[in-house]
């Protein structure tokens, strides 16, 4: 048997499943490849051989202003800027040049610099385009002619399109964790316990530890998560000026969907392979159904709707064996 590795193998295997060429499989090349893409999709939405678990870093970003012209007088770095029409004001984070400028923004008279709609961003602060910006400490000036927002203004990271779920950030979100880790709280618990690593156990730790984390949970508890594959989007329920600055890097713990054309194996995937030849027999019983009770030469005649009806049985069969056999069972997360 040959194992399909690509694509057009994966097609061509089914297609001798069903016959080819001893058969004429009645399947335009187009019907082929949206019934392979179904497939995927299925396998990748529930399929425990379809995802990996990865760790994937994302450096925080700053949004940018860049002008019509030069500017007149030259910004700083660290400064505010003023919008005159929004009065939306922003800290530059780096000055790249006379033409534009890198900031992030800090406040705005509106009455709240959150959106009214989350996942529309309405209702939040930004400097408009055509508008005059001016330095607060230099007073350099400048008329804006675009305004490209980074995740600290979004309020959300970007996250690709690949990714299928989310599980845990890692970031910055403490900030009163102390510089000098001998004198940081967590340091003097381990070491009040440290005689019980070799008398007794690290048993007595272990549970001290987790009591502490209740205790964090409870009183301060943890940064909420909220994420949807459809937006692409990764938001998360802190205080964004005060946790991220631009340059920074977070760790994003989650599930990526394993690219069968990079990862040729996945082609091979057995219950994959039953699951392609099921489509490509129910998009036949499909287009044979059209044409019920047509005699051919020989006395033969075309049943397309039995090909349709056995090929629909088959593929409940293969996603009730998904779903009982496959399939990770559902995570609590705790975001």
């Amino acid at each position: 048997m040959a194992i399909p590795t690509s694509r057009d193998e994966f097609k061509e295997y089914c297609l001798r499943a069903l016959g080819k060429p001893v058969l004429q499989i009645n399947v335009e090349n187009t019907q082929l490849e949206d019934r392979i893409d179904e497939a995927l999709y299925v396998y990748q939405q529930h399929h425990y051989d379809a995802v990996a678990k990865t760790y994937m870093r994302h450096e925080v970003t700053a949004s940018t202003l860049t002008f019509t012209g030069a500017s007149v007088g030259t910004f700083e770095d660290g400064e505010t800027v003023r919008g005159a029409t929004s009065n939306t004001v922003g800290k530059i984070v780096s000055s790249v040049n006379s033409t534009s400028i890198t900031y992030y923004t800090m406040i705005s008279t509106s009455n709240s610099t959150e959106p009214t709609d989350a996942y529309t961003d309405s209702g939040r602060a930004t400097f408009t385009v055509g508008e005059v910006i001016t330095g607060e400490q230099t007073g350099a000036t400048a008329t804006l002619a675009t305004v490209t927002r980074g995740d600290i203004d979004n309020r959300w990271f970007p996250i690709a399109d690949s990714v299928i779920g989310i599980t845990r950030v890692f970031a910055p979100f403490d900030s009163r964790i102390s510089a000098d880790i001998l004198f940081d709280p967590q340091s003097q618990f381990n070491i009040s316990l440290l005689s019980n690593f070799t008398a007794n156990s690290i048993i007595p730790y272990h549970i001290g530890r987790s009591y502490q984390q209740l205790l964090n949970d409870t009183f301060r508890g943890r940064p909420g998560i909220r994420f949807s594959r459809h937006l692409n989007r990764l938001y998360v329920d802190v205080n964004w000026n005060a946790t991220f600055l631009p340059g920074q890097h977070i760790v994003v713990e989650g599930f990526r969907v394993i690219d069968p054309d990079t990862y040729t194996d996945v082609w091979s995937d057995r219950w994959l392979q039953r699951y392609g030849i099921a489509l490509f027999k129910r998009q036949w019983g499909l287009n044979l159904s059209k044409y019920a009770g047509i005699a051919l030469p020989g006395g033969v005649q075309l049943d397309g709707k039995s090909m349709l009806a056995e090929a629909n049985q088959e593929i409940r069969d293969l996603e009730t064996e998904l779903q009982r056999t496959y399939t990770e069972p559902p995570q609590f997360i705790v975001g």
